[in-house]
């Protein structure tokens, strides 16, 4: 091999070596940052067991949908969410037969109790912080329940997605996984040192000249 061919290959080798290491240090720096605030509002339990059981942080949203008698007619869409002071909230119907009342209001703001059937629509702006929380009366031993969280002075709890820097073991990686920067740091000291030698005392004799 010619020394050239061979200082060419191993500058290639050196940049991939280093291209590995910047990407597995970008894994690891996201897997230790973490998405999210890893944070929601505590709603005491209200929604415990109800149907649908899905989650929506809202915030940021001027107005937003919640679907009445959504997933099979017995369940409220999002189930539990979490809206900005100030924020409209349109209950939809979905399906025929129900209505919505308030359990806690810290805000005072008026339920639909007549049974509506499908395309009805009400809305409630909510200008006071707090856990709302709401559920269909003909349907409420079934499930039908739901929970609105308003503004930032809520309780939350820790939905294990907090942001922060965390080894990698905290995480669940596997402990060999630190191991893979240093291997290929290594890897780039190894072939710094034998291009080195071979630039400073010569090919060797069985690879020719190269002239």
């Amino acid at each position: 091999m010619k020394r050239r061919d061979f200082m060419r290959q191993a500058g290639g080798a050196t940049a991939a070596l280093g291209a590995g290491a910047t990407a597995t240090a970008g894994t690891a720096t996201a897997q230790e940052e973490g998405g999210g605030g890893g944070q929601q509002p505590d709603f005491g339990g209200y929604t415990d067991g109800a149907e649908g059981g899905s989650y929506e942080d809202l915030r940021g949203e001027s107005e937003v949908t919640i679907e009445v008698g959504a997933g099979g007619g017995l369940a409220f869409t999002p189930t539990e969410a979490w809206i900005d002071t100030g924020t409209t909230v349109v209950f939809e119907w979905v399906s025929d037969g129900h209505n919505v009342l308030f359990d806690d209001n810290p805000g005072d703001v008026s339920g639909h109790e007549p049974l509506e059937d499908t395309d009805f629509s009400f809305e409630v702006t909510f200008e006071s912080g707090g856990v709302y929380t709401y559920y269909c009366d003909p349907h409420r031993s079934l499930g039908m329940l739901g929970a609105i969280a308003v503004g930032e002075e809520v309780p939350t709890v820790s939905t294990g997605g907090g942001g922060g820097r965390k080894e990698l073991h905290d995480l669940g990686v596997a402990i060999q996984a630190h191991w893979v920067g240093a291997a290929t740091i290594l890897g780039i000291i190894m072939t710094v040192i034998f291009t080195f030698y071979v630039v400073k005392y010569g090919e060797s004799a069985h690879t020719g000249t190269g002239r």
